[in-house]
């Protein structure tokens, strides 16, 4: 595969700000213009973006908003909006706010904190928002600011290449950016063009620019466009409304029922509720996390491809989110996923690894400190930096906080009637509500026939070993995760968790152990004790895949929602995906990348 890959030596990282400071002000010295402006950048924001848009008003009598901003920069435009909610939280508490920005050159937290210094009005927001920020991959990141009543929602990368595979409607837009002279990439006719597509009849954009094409490329985008005096020593500035009607949108669902206590239905019940929603989560089981998400570790990594096509780069995107959830949540117990060579199928993918470009913290080759002391000889291997080791446990309660949970409720029934659908268990209590997610992990298939779906769900069972560490080893001596085939993760109270089985059919313990152990490479055979079967514990537990291994996320019909089909990798993509979710049930933005939402559609598999 090496020597005949095409994407050999493929870049897949993203370039740096060419970021200089002249008396205070960031400077990029590649387009030769300032940042923000110089006498009062937060100044400028609020008049041409806030106050252009008609913002504090409209903040104050909606509900729901989304707003889109063309440069990101240094944040600033942000940093406005976010004062406004925190400074006004007494006018619009129920405002939510959905921030879709996209910027080429991210900066680090370190320039950041300098850009930020001089406004001291946003400070905390600023410290907020630095303390949140994603990592410099390039593609989708999403961020959760002002208690989670702000979603920013951040693309990194060229926006000419980005616009047009999006699809959301803007409320109003943040028309930002180096000038359009200097930076004409920005402001091209095609580009006004998708902003006009992506912007609700009746919605609103400001520019500081007042430049004749501009203008003339967002009339052709649907645009009224006028002029009106600037900030500061700018004269001029433009404002201006998309033609037609504001569009009536349907009510959004009030109450929503989601089936299944795992990493699926908390993720996405701890959406529905942070964007407003009540929710009320029915278990089949005793309580949450009786399937393999009740596991006592997990692992988050990513599985990218050496073309990092669309479904790696979803899987990056996933990871993004997860991890900082974790971090957030005090679920990580450790940093780092080591990716071993092993089995022989991984080595000649990740030779190509080593030989491209990828963010440093995405991944990276290993090397001798990655390796724990008591591994006598390391093979190749790469690392995923961002990769968590997590206790589940930790991540669910955070997730569910006070949701409602129904333990015990075994489903029987899923009936739409005239004005909400029913619920109905096996003992016969009912729940009510406008939408129902079926996020039953294994049990999926048979969920999904109470609704007369149906998926080509595939089962298996993964049996986890708990072995003791060797006598001469430290808790600590494994300090990050560990995949070849199977996995190992640190030791937790004096047990790593080594795992795990793929059987159609339940297999006995013993032979679950030798497998486990069996995939364990011999270099790293020193970690464990290999103790008698009698002095391991196991947990087995069924999980759900689909034939092409990717998730299924989406729309059934009328309002039956499905998330599923998750396999082993739950806890990496169950956050962001249960957030997707959440946002397209209650017409919030959720714009990710057509191609990688297209790609895990329940509507792929129909026909089929």
């Amino acid at each position: 595969m090496a020597a005949q890959s095409p994407h050999i030596g493929a870049d897949y990282d993203l370039p740096r700000a060419d970021l200089a400071f002249r008396d205070g002000v960031p400077f990029a010295a590649s387009f030769d213009d300032g940042y923000y402006n110089a006498d009062d950048g937060l100044a400028e924001s609020r008049h041409v973006f806030i106050g252009g848009n008609g913002l504090p008003a409209r903040m104050r009598e909606s509900h729901h908003l989304t707003i889109a901003e063309t440069g990101f920069g240094t944040g600033l435009n942000l940093l406005a909006v976010m004062a406004e909610m925190n400074g006004h939280a007494g006018l619009h508490p129920d405002l939510r706010v959905d921030y879709v920005s996209f910027e080429g050159f991210p900066l680090t937290a370190e320039e950041l904190a300098q850009a930020h210094a001089p406004f001291t009005a946003v400070a905390t927001e600023a410290a907020a928002l630095r303390a949140a920020l994603p990592p410099r991959w390039p593609g989708y990141h999403l961020v959760q600011l002002c208690g989670g009543r702000l979603t920013l929602h951040l693309h990194y990368g060229e926006i000419g290449t980005l616009l047009p595979s999006l699809d959301f409607m803007a409320d109003c837009w943040f028309l930002d950016g180096f000038a359009p002279a200097r930076n004409p990439s920005m402001w091209t006719t095609d580009n006004m063009s998708h902003v006009g597509r992506l912007t609700r009849p009746g919605g609103t954009f400001a520019s500081f620019t007042a430049a004749g094409d501009v203008r003339r490329s967002l009339e052709a985008a649907g645009f009224s466009v006028e002029r009106v005096p600037g900030y500061g020593r700018k004269r001029q500035m433009i404002r201006g409304r998309q033609n037609g009607d504001l569009d009536s949108q349907p009510a959004p669902p009030a109450r929503v029922a989601v089936i299944g206590g795992g990493i699926a239905g908390a993720a996405t019940a701890a959406g529905l509720r942070r964007r407003g929603a009540e929710v009320v989560l029915l278990e089949a089981g005793a309580s949450i996390g009786e399937g393999a998400s009740g596991n006592r570790m997990a692992l988050q990594s990513p599985r990218l491809t050496v073309d990092h096509n669309a479904m790696s780069r979803l899987s990056a995107a996933c990871l993004s989110f997860a991890a900082r959830l974790s971090d957030v949540s005090g679920a990580t117990m450790a940093r780092g996923v080591l990716a071993l060579d092993a089995p022989d199928r991984m080595a000649a993918r990740h030779e190509v690894f080593r030989g491209q470009t990828w963010p440093v913290d995405l991944l990276r080759a290993a090397d001798s400190k990655d390796v724990p002391s008591s591994v006598d000889e390391a093979s190749g291997a790469i690392v995923y930096p961002f990769g968590r080791a997590i206790r589940p446990e930790i991540l669910l309660s955070y997730l569910l906080d006070d949701t409602q949970v129904i333990a015990g409720f075994e489903v029987a029934s899923i009936v739409a009637g005239q004005d909400a659908l029913t619920v109905a268990a096996k003992d016969g209590r009912q729940q009510k509500a406008d939408a129902v997610v079926l996020a039953s992990g294994a049990d999926l298939g048979p969920t999904m026939e109470l609704t007369g779906d149906v998926l080509p769900l595939e089962q298996s069972y993964g049996q986890v070993s708990h072995v003791p560490a060797a006598a001469t080893s430290s808790n600590h001596d494994l300090a990050t995760g560990v995949s070849f085939g199977g996995y190992l993760t640190p030791a937790l109270d004096g047990f790593y968790d080594l795992g795990a089985t793929f059987t159609k059919q339940q297999q006995d313990v013993r032979s679950g152990h030798d497998h486990n152990l069996g995939l364990l490479p011999e270099a790293w055979q020193a970690l464990i004790a290999s103790p008698p079967s009698d002095e391991m514990g196991s947990r087995v537990r069924r999980r759900a895949s689909l034939p092409d291994r990717r998730p299924v996320a989406g729309k059934l019909a009328g309002e039956i929602w499905v998330i599923g089909g998750l396999g082993a990798r739950g806890f990496t993509l169950a956050p962001l995906l249960g957030e997707m979710i959440a946002a397209e049930m209650l017409g919030h933005a959720a714009p990710l990348d057509r191609a990688q939402r297209s790609g895990i559609l329940p509507d792929r598999y129909k026909g089929r």
